[in-house]
């Protein structure tokens, strides 16, 4: 495969477009806010909890979808295909296992690093006033956009036109990992994350199907974001800081549990 305008543009679309769209999205919002006169984000939602930022992410695969079409490839060119409904579950079974299990595993490293949680647990807290069914929404838009544009054309594009999974792999891996960095996630949060970016890129090379890496990811990021009120503001040690006696030393229940996952 040769590298065309049309693909050059995919890739960059790919890799850095969910970047693209925050701070655009995030300069657009200062002019209008510079044109009423007002503070920037006075009155607004957190990032996490406005719909519309989570919204906006499928513009990212709508732009692969037409890209894919332009280069004359299908989309089973960016890994839109599974061999079964059967095989289908188990990979999706199997998939989601290791990584709750690598999660699970890692916990006592996390501990030890950064702030041991408390960047990631601010972040997940953020999420609390979405309901159910708009945190569900919230993990299959990240699951399906996500994946699709840093592992499906991603890493296939990479794959063919250097002929190196290692290559495509690691190039896809940094991309999601860094995309991930902004209003919701700072540093310490984004460090937390590259361990399931890892995983799930590993994942992908194993199993070469986007449907297979959408449902794992989206499931992993909606136990995630079913639990979000453990780590919602005031929602442990209040009784404890009415009455003086909180350590602000020490972490909050929630992070404690974070960290013990």
């Amino acid at each position: 495969m040769e590298l065309t305008p049309v693909t050059a543009l995919g890739l960059v679309v790919a890799l850095g477009g969910f970047t693209a769209l925050d701070r655009l999205r995030a300069a657009a919002s200062a002019s209008i806010d510079r044109i009423r006169t007002r503070p920037r984000r006075q009155g607004r939602p957190h990032p996490a909890s406005d719909l519309r930022e989570h919204v906006w992410k499928w513009v990212v695969p709508a732009v692969l979808v037409v890209v894919v079409a332009a280069e004359g490839n299908s989309l089973a060119s960016i890994g839109w295909h599974f061999d079964s409904p059967p095989r289908f579950l188990a990979q999706v079974a199997i998939g989601l296992g290791i990584t709750l299990g690598v999660n699970l595993v890692s916990a006592p490293l996390w501990r030890r690093v950064g702030d041991g949680g408390e960047s990631l647990a601010a972040g997940l807290g953020a999420f609390a006033s979405l309901s159910t069914s708009e945190r569900l929404f919230v993990a299959f838009t990240a699951g399906a956009t996500e994946e699709t544009a840093f592992h499906g054309y991603g890493i296939e594009r990479l794959v063919a036109l250097t002929g190196s999974l290692p290559f495509a792999g690691g190039v896809a891996f940094v991309a999601f990992t860094l995309g991930h960095a902004g209003e919701i996630w700072d540093r310490e949060a984004v460090l937390r994350i590259a361990q399931p970016a890892l995983v799930m890129t590993l994942l992908y090379l194993t199993f070469r199907s986007l449907p297979v890496l959408i449902a794992i990811h989206a499931l992993n990021d909606a136990v995630g974001l079913l639990l979000a009120d453990r780590f919602a503001p005031g929602t442990d040690d209040e009784a404890g800081d009415a009455d003086g006696l909180a350590d602000e030393r020490e972490p909050s229940a929630a992070v404690q549990w974070l960290r013990e996952e």
